[in-house]
């Protein structure tokens, strides 16, 4: 545990205490993220990956996610839907439970990592 370096810069360091630092242990993972929308509908993605084994020399608590797919995921998926940059992520495969969880909770659209050949919608089919 150490003081969060960047909040430091302007911040008094003992306000900024408490932040896990060093890389994150390599295994399976579950990004995913629920929000309303300005118009107050719901919507949610869900991608299950893992953490690599990859030293990353930085500060803070992070690590390298590998997501199948997620060139498409992030282009289709995320911009494509104006999420923002910050996900939650659940250490271990967590995807068919939380998919359900969102059904139930009403979200219209739910997505997910399409698999390579599951094109999304308005992805050209043959390709880049």
């Amino acid at each position: 545990m150490k003081y969060q370096l960047i909040m430091a810069r302007s911040l008094p360091e003992e306000v900024t205490q408490g932040t896990i630092e060093g890389d994150i242990v390599p295994g399976s993972i579950t990004l995913f993220r629920l929000q309303s929308t300005s118009d107050n509908l719901l919507k949610a993605y869900v991608a299950e990956g893992e953490v690599l084994p990859v030293k990353t020399h930085s500060f803070g608590s992070i690590g390298v996610f590998a997501i199948n797919e997620m060139g498409r995921f992030y282009r289709h998926g995320l911009l494509a839907k104006h999420f923002p940059h910050h996900g939650a992520v659940a250490f271990g495969h967590f995807g068919k439970p939380l998919y359900a969880l969102f059904s139930y909770l009403g979200v219209p659209d739910i997505g997910y990592n399409r698999p390579a050949g599951l094109p999304y919608p308005g992805e050209n089919p043959f390709g880049k």
